[in-house]
């Protein structure tokens, strides 16, 4: 130890040393390491740092000073009494590193506290003198197997306690604890520790075991004896236990034997009721004494009444009724299940019963379904070979009866005709029957007899149809709508056929186009049907308005397209309507509005176009001329008259709305009118009378030139009714002024009224003095961009660069939209904030609609104006 500390030095009261490690220490051991301090190994090595430990009084308390010194109680007592040294002579001389440093005041303190305990344990351990009733202290008797279970674990346990000062007894400082461990017994259900003046032995005296051990026979020590488990194989799983102690039952006389024998009452634990009784022989005796009394002796639990109504015997006849009842009720639960399970089985028994005859049904049905198909294949064979024969059956006899065996399965076999696919096999020899009949087919036809180049419905058409419908029930059996395999079979033998000769025959000869697609109506799908309409007929009804030439045409139009308003859907004729509108305003653009023609070709159109339609085109081409009519040439003269121009402008009151004529006629036609019928009445007359009945005549003339139509709107009446006031005026002498005054009044909310129909009915006023600014200005860019359009005519400036330049004076943006592209072949622009393009001299702009999308539509200038801006 002292070499561990040499070098070392004291800095300011504390040494400081440098640890040295010792090259002889040795390594520690399996049993050192898992005992520790606690280990006894000194016989082992002598000489090691365990051994002394060991050595050292452990059970002596530990005392902690200042300054990092530690002094045990033993050697501060030897230093005390040998003064200071080691011997009785005196001090012995020690070296400067072994001499003793002082003690702290906490040391001597610990030490005197040790001598008082010491003291006060052996005057315990002395028999008190002098006192009444005191009894010198027994001598403990240790059981000699306690702490035998030490074997197995080495007797570290005992080691621990010897180390901690146990000498064995008692534990405690005083010997006051338990000497024995608490065990574990079986003790009667709900019964406590201590019940019925049991002591547990681990709380009774040493005295009281002696006692008790000594009272106990050789026999039943020897029950009580078991075989001790080997301490080496105690630990394992697989180690054999003692058998387990067998339980004994006896009856009451034989406890009352051993009752009588031992002389002293036994308490007996009677558990045969509801509840755990203790009680003793002689009572438990005492129920059967007697059994007619009434009263019965015992504890004073035992119910009165005869032996009969014990309540053990209550108790246990209720525990029988009930065990009864549950197992009658669980006999119940199992013959329920049992015969639900029987009912289960016996559906599906049945179950699978039908399922055997379904399936012996259908393979019966399949069979005649083959059987039937093969039939019909055979007769097929039959009529090809007496068509080659004779030239009898037809081209559409095999498809026929193929058709009509089919049908008969679909009818009488529907659910195998779907479950096998026979409607594969009815597809395919549709497809090759027909293809076979079609072969070459014609539909429309010139006639070999009557007049040439009439065309006809051919007769293999007509007979067509029939065979197309039975197919159609076949396929469609069991569906709502129409089955692809019928499509198919269209697409196949029949759309082909029938779209080349739709579009390639004369259009204008529509009477056989329409027959034969009102034929077929009946044979097609609804989707089918519609394709046709919409991609065969109507282009070809556009490729022959594209051809029409109104002005060398001596047909009508409408001659050979209305028979086409039933059967072509809307969107159709839309694009068709669009189309000849344009070739009309085209044409419309040289009319001079005394030519009837016209009016002949545009009427045929009122109903047919929408009335948005047809306002548009009347304000584009019709009403500018007939206001031109109304205030250019349109003359009133009584000395000569010219009623051409009236009757040409009223002739247009069942196309042009009355409100559109009843401006232009307040604006341009009336004041001419109330001017040359002034001047007349306020002419001097020799013959007065002759002058009246002469205006009256020409009054009824222009009346009576009027139609019913004009005649009853207000605005017309009211100027008829002044100038009947202006007659009376003049006949009756009076001054014309006052009337013309109440007619100028008047003027205003006439064109007021005028506006508030057109407007209702969605339609812009016409009249000149009616329009408002707005409507001016819109008319001022119209005309300039007419003119430029008629400059571009003359002058080589195509209408593009007309339209450009139109945008560029307006502040408007034009330029290609690359985004949009073509429309219709044509390049799609930006016009202000709308998307237009130029096709011939017609401006188209895209109408947005209110849920998305929209429409092109032609519009005119003002229109393209208000939609840019």
């Amino acid at each position: 130890m002292a070499d561990q500390y040499a070098g070392g030095q004291w800095i300011d009261g504390e040494f400081y040393y440098e640890a040295k490690s010792s090259s002889s220490r040795r390594a520690m051991s399996k049993e050192e390491a898992a005992l520790g301090v606690f280990g006894n190994f000194e016989d082992d090595y002598p000489g090691s740092r365990t051994a002394k430990l060991a050595s050292a009084s452990l059970a002596k308390p530990m005392m902690f000073v200042g300054g990092d010194m530690y002094k045990s109680a033993d050697v501060a007592k030897e230093y005390q009494e040998g003064g200071g040294g080691g011997g009785q002579g005196g001090p012995v001389a020690m070296d400067e590193d072994d001499a003793p440093e002082p003690k702290s005041g906490l040391e001597i303190r610990r030490e005197k506290r040790l001598e008082r305990e010491q003291r006060k344990n052996k005057q315990d351990d002395k028999p008190a003198a002098g006192k009444r009733g005191s009894k010198p202290k027994r001598k403990i008797k240790t059981d000699k197997d306690f702490g035998s279970f030490q074997r197995l674990s080495g007797g570290l346990g005992m080691r621990m306690l010897q180390k901690m000062g146990y000498k064995g007894g008692a534990l405690g400082r005083y010997g006051q604890g338990i000497v024995n461990p608490v065990k574990s017994k079986l003790r009667p259900q709900q019964m406590g520790l201590g019940y019925g003046g049991y002591k547990e032995k681990a709380n009774m005296t040493q005295a009281e075991l002696d006692d008790d051990d000594e009272d106990k026979t050789a026999d039943q020590r020897a029950q009580k004896v078991q075989k001790r488990p080997t301490p080496n194989n105690n630990w394992k799983a697989t180690a054999q236990r003692g058998k387990k102690t067998k339980r004994v039952y006896k009856t009451v006389e034989e406890l009352k034997e051993e009752a009588e024998k031992r002389a002293a009452p036994e308490l007996v634990i009677d558990m045969r009721g509801p509840h755990v009784r203790v009680t003793s022989l002689d009572k438990v005796a005492d129920l059967g004494v007697d059994p007619n009394e009434s009263t019965f002796a015992g504890d004073g639990w035992t119910p009165t009444g005869s032996a009969n109504t014990l309540p053990e015997l209550k108790w246990n006849m209720d525990a029988l009724v009930e065990h009864t009842e549950s197992e009658v009720h669980k006999t119940l639960e199992t013959i329920k299940n049992t015969t639900k399970t029987v009912n289960k089985l016996k559906q599906q028994r049945d179950q699978a019963t039908k399922q055997v005859k379904v399936a012996q049904t259908r393979q019966q049905n399949l069979s005649t379904l083959i059987g039937t198909i093969a039939k019909a294949q055979q007769q097929v064979d039959t009529l090809t070979t007496q068509q080659t024969a004779d030239g009898g059956g037809g081209p559409l006899s095999q498809a026929n009866v193929l058709a009509e065996a089919f049908e008969a399965l679909t009818e009488k076999y529907p659910v195998e005709f779907k479950l096998y696919g026979v409607d594969r096999v009815g597809f395919a020899l549709a497809v090759e029957s027909i293809k076979k009949a079609l072969r070459g087919w014609h539909p429309l036809s010139s006639s070999s007899a009557g007049e040439a180049g009439v065309v006809q419905v051919d007769s293999l058409s007509l007979g067509l149809v029939p065979v197309l419908q039975r197919w159609r029930r076949v396929f469609d059996v069991g569906k709502k709508g129409s089955s692809a395999f019928y499509q198919a079979l269209l697409e196949k033998c029949v759309l082909s056929p029938l779209s080349l000769a739709l579009s390639s025959c004369a259009i204008r000869d529509f009477s056989a186009p329409i027959s034969l697609l009102e034929r077929m109506k009946a044979a097609f799908p609804l989707s089918i049907y519609g394709h046709i309409l919409t991609e065969v007929v109507a282009p070809r009804l556009k490729m022959e308005v594209n051809t029409w030439a109104p002005t060398k045409d001596t047909v009508p139009v409408h001659k050979w397209i209305h028979p086409w308003l039933d059967v072509l859907p809307q969107d159709s004729l839309e694009q068709i309507f669009v189309l000849l509108r344009t070739k009309l305003g085209a044409t419309l653009r040289a009319w001079q509005p005394l030519d009837g023609s016209a009016l002949l070709l545009i009427s045929a159109w009122k109903g047919v176009w929408s009335r948005p339609d047809m306002w548009d085109f009347l304000s584009r081409y019709i009403l500018p001329k007939l206001r031109h009519l109304s205030s250019k040439v349109l003359n009133v003269n009584p000395t000569n008259e010219d009623i051409k121009p009236f009757q040409a402008l009223v002739s247009w009151h069942e196309v042009v709305p009355t409100h559109a004529l009843a401006s232009m006629l307040l604006t341009d036609f009336f004041p001419k009118w109330f001017r040359a019928l002034t001047s007349w009445l306020s002419a001097d007359s020799a013959d007065s009378k002759a002058k009246f009945e002469e205006i009256a005549r020409w009054y009824k003339g222009w009346r009576g030139m009027f139609p019913d139509t004009l005649l009853s709107h207000p605005v017309v009446e009211a100027q008829l009714r002044r100038a009947l006031d202006l007659m009376n005026a003049a006949v009756s002498g009076n001054s014309l002024d006052s009337v013309l005054q109440q007619l100028a009044a008047a003027f205003p909310a006439q064109q007021e009224a005028l506006r508030k129909e057109a407007a209702k009915a969605g339609e812009g006023g016409v009249g000149v003095d009616s329009r408002t600014k707005a409507q001016q200005q819109s008319g001022a860019n119209r005309l300039r961009a007419q003119t430029a359009a008629a400059k571009a005519g003359a002058g080589g400036v195509s209408f593009k660069e007309a339209i450009e330049r139109f945008a560029g004076r307006n502040g408007l943006e034009f330029v290609p939209n690359v985004r949009k592209g073509l429309r219709d072949g044509c390049q799609v622009y930006t016009f202000g904030r709308c998307n237009i393009y130029l096709k011939g001299q017609v401006v188209y702009a895209h109408v947005p609609a209110k849920g998305g999308g929209g429409q092109w539509r032609p519009v005119a200038i003002d229109e393209l104006i208000t939609m840019a801006r």
